[in-house]
């Protein structure tokens, strides 16, 4: 795992590259890896390629930029996991390799087939590859979106990085408020690609590649992770042998390292799989798992040291509280770079940091477990509630209120989310960030053209779809849209390279995504039982008391932190300077002091604390 960071000219008006910006950006990027780095310049300083090194696979030989005979030169952030079955084709076909590096085999496998050589990956990566013969260069995000990568242009440079703090260090690149992204950041907690909250600065989307040459910069969609609404009935036992055999090969991959490799364990489902699945093959492992004291609640460390005790892990854990959590925030916002609004950054950052004092560089985690199995109790209390949905939709205005209210006392389901959930006639998808974040921006925003718009929109292919086909498949999109990609996965991302280690998502495997992706709730939910395939397959595997135990979340007590300590920050950063030019600072002060509502209270904290360190340039010294 790496940092990775450019500049290329394109088209007319670019400037040379000029080495010491080069460097600077490279070194906003040490954290990502602390190992070795190294630059490339071509002779013509049209182009500039940088790398920071955290070793994993090869850790003699696979220093970067690295350049082909051909003179070819890639800097590359991820995994390959596939690479060993694509040298030995390549070997076969006369690829003579010169280190054991996953990144080599990118350079021989594009000179073979060019552009279209990126389909043949996979992993998660993020990389630049530049073709001096044809003048190319060449970017890519991985398909499901597991690492980062952001460009812009300015004055005809391309100029790109693993993170956006390292576009930051260039001189033509000065940080302003991208403001028609504030309510879409809102609704998600996080901004929906391609855009930022920075003006100008853009994210490549999952399974896009750019190619940057004379002509200037265009991209393409190379891989649509799931690829179709086409729905597929499969048998409960089918599904549950297919998808558990599937995660197995995908865990299986995801061991190649050089380095030790652990386990996020909480003690739920997802992390137990992956702890029994490593047990099935022997293997030793550590475990690590992040919990807060009883008055704050949501401790999950007892469940977890049952789980290591039973599978004989060696288990570290750590406890956090308001303190170490306001005394992180300065760091959280550093290593953000654009709000990513969920608390559970805090503990992703304690439990990596203790796998990294452990000696552990690459750590398995659960991530889109829920969404490829169907796990959020979010869908749960929708599809509960799908009758008064379905209602609303032939009732007159008039009275699709009362009944919205009478469905969620009911069902556990807010009012609005219901009327939402029939906004334009066609339900909407099943997470209450977009319901309760369109609800909190209609009298937050000072400027809101469209109080309802959340940055994303379901696809048009919709036909012959039952209104709950239509649900599930609007829901999926949305989540490996925008949620997955860009919140869930950069918060990762960011958390656990912020301590210079690598995480891994075995739950993620585009295979595996495609064969769950399409089948119908029969196989992932009813409004009682959640993971349905995923839970019969691993029966034998994992304890019953883990099958069978009420799902409870990876969260942070933001409400108990709030009243605690963090809510003087809300204060300090409710100003005119900072919140006043985008929200309305009456209505925030009445956010803050309704009970319970620190969770909705996070993200314009964030928002603030962000817009001083990065737009304003203030040192956040008083936290």
């Amino acid at each position: 795992m790496c940092g990775i960071a450019g500049i290329v000219e394109c088209g007319a008006g670019g400037s040379r590259v000029d080495v010491r910006v080069l460097t600077k950006m490279r070194d906003t990027l040490i954290h990502r890896g602390p190992d070795g780095s190294g630059i490339f310049v071509n002779p013509e300083r049209t182009v500039g390629l940088a790398h920071r090194r955290l070793s994993i696979v090869d850790l003699a030989g696979g220093a970067q930029p690295m350049i082909s005979t051909s003179g070819c030169v890639v800097v590359f952030n991820g995994e390959i996991y596939n690479y060993p079955y694509l040298r030995k084709e390549l070997e076969a076909d006369g690829a003579r390799f010169a280190t054991n590096s996953d990144t080599e085999v990118l350079l021989h496998l594009y000179e073979r087939k060019g552009a279209s050589f990126v389909e043949a990956l996979e992993g998660m990566f993020a990389f630049a590859l530049h073709d001096p013969a044809t003048g190319a260069t060449l970017l890519a995000r991985d398909p499901v979106g597991e690492k980062p990568l952001y460009w812009t242009q300015r004055g005809g440079n391309l100029i790109f990085g693993s993170e956006i703090k390292a576009l930051l260090a260039h001189p033509a690149v000065s940080p302003a408020v991208a403001e028609s992204q504030i309510g879409p950041y809102l609704s998600n907690l996080v901004t929906p690609g391609p855009e930022t909250l920075f003006e100008g600065i853009s994210k490549l989307r999952p399974g896009t590649l750019m190619i940057c040459d004379s002509a200037g910069v265009r991209t393409t969609t190379y891989f649509v992770a799931p690829r179709a609404r086409q729905l597929r009935e499969v048998s409960l036992a089918e599904s549950a042998t297919t998808a558990v055999e599937m995660l197995e090969r995908s865990l299986n991959d995801r061991l190649m390292s050089d380095v030790p490799v652990g386990v996020l364990l909480s003690g739920g489902v997802d992390s137990s799989a992956l702890v029994a699945l490593l047990r099935e093959r022997g293997s030793d492992m550590a475990t690590f798992s992040v919990g807060y004291s009883a008055a704050d609640g949501g401790d999950e460390r007892a469940e977890a040291r049952r789980v290591a005790k039973h599978f004989g892990t060696d288990h570290y854990e750590i406890e956090i509280g308001a303190k170490d959590g306001v005394g992180f925030l300065d760091s959280l916002i550093h290593h953000q770079d654009e709000p990513i609004a969920d608390p559970v950054c805090i503990p992703l950052h304690f439990v990596c940091k203790l796998a990294a004092k452990e000696g552990v560089k690459v750590v398995l985690a659960g991530e889109g477990a829920d969404e490829v199995f169907w796990g959020y109790a979010n869908y749960r209390r929708m599809l509960r509630a799908w009758p008064a949905v379905q209602l609303l939709g032939s009732l007159p205005q008039s009275l699709r209120r009362p009944v919205a209210v009478a469905a969620g006392r009911a069902v556990g389901v807010s009012a609005s989310s219901i009327e939402m959930a029939v906004r334009d006639g066609r339900p909407l998808c099943g997470h209450s960030f977009l319901w309760n974040g369109a609800e909190l921006r209609s009298f937050m925003l000072t400027d809101s053209d469209d109080p309802t718009a959340i940055g994303w929109d379901p696809s048009t292919d919709a036909s012959g779809e039952t209104s709950r086909t239509r649900f599930m498949f609007d829901t999926q999109e949305y989540e490996f849209g925008v949620r997955l990609p860009e919140l869930l996965l950069m918060r990762i991302d960011r958390f656990s390279m912020a301590n210079s280690i690598e995480a891994r998502a075995p739950f993620l495997a585009p295979g595996l995504i495609d064969y769950m992706y399409g089948q119908s709730l029969k196989t992932k939910m009813t409004t009682r039982e959640s993971k349905m395939a995923l839970r019969a397959g691993l029966r034998g595997l994992v304890p019953d008391w883990v099958l069978d135990r009420p799902k409870q979340g990876f969260g942070a007590p933001v409400n108990k932190w709030m009243e605690a300590s963090l809510g003087k920050l809300f204060e300090a950063a409710c100003t005119p300077e900072t919140l006043g030019m985008y929200f309305d600072l009456d209505a925030l002060n009445q956010l803050y002091r309704e009970p319970g509502r620190g969770f909705g209270v996070w993200p314009i904290l964030n928002f603030g604390l962000w817009h001083m360190k990065w737009i304003e340039g203030r040192d956040l010294d008083f936290i």
